[in-house]
């Protein structure tokens, strides 16, 4: 959400939806290149990952391009960002099939934290392995909370963030 309005993307349509966030009725769309992964806002700019090492900044109301950082993980670049939420000045993202959500400082790239949620969920069974994947973070800033899911999990987890900020 940003100025009061909820953005939503296509995977692989190049195409992002602007709702009113009261009601959401449809406010507008823009065309954007490559896939839509995931989305988050600092609070003046969007931030879009493509499934690259790239984050993408965006004008909100023009969705034009106005920055973009390679995320690195001891100098290396890191493939397959996915879902993005923005924590206190940081972007948290999940690695796609994997059960890790990164921490990323936005005006470097650079993963300052990775937080390994392995043991979260250990046992799949009964769902598909390519699927059953962490691919959900929610911040909740007034009570300082942070959810995560996985694609088609049937659990939600609160989890607390302990040790180095």
């Amino acid at each position: 959400e940003i100025d009061g309005r909820v953005v939503t993307l296509t995977w692989t349509s190049g195409k992002a939806f602007v709702w009113d966030r009261d009601d959401l009725a449809p406010i507008g769309e823009h065309d954007y290149p490559g896939e839509g992964w995931g989305l988050t806002a600092d609070g003046a700019r969007l931030i879009l990952s493509d499934g690259t090492p790239t984050l993408r900044f965006l004008d909100p109301g023009t969705f034009a391009e106005t920055g973009r950082v390679t995320v690195t993980l001891n100098g290396r670049p890191v493939r397959r960002i996915n879902e993005l939420e923005w924590i206190e000045g940081e972007v948290f993202a999940n690695v796609w099939q994997t059960d890790l959500i990164l921490r990323i400082d936005p005006a470097t790239g650079v993963v300052t934290g990775v937080i390994d949620l392995t043991e979260l969920m250990p046992d799949r069974s009964g769902l598909d392995p390519t699927d059953a994947v962490l691919n959900g973070i929610a911040w909740d800033p007034g009570a300082r909370r942070l959810f995560v899911t996985g694609k088609n999990w049937p659990t939600l987890f609160e989890i607390r963030l302990t040790g180095p900020r």
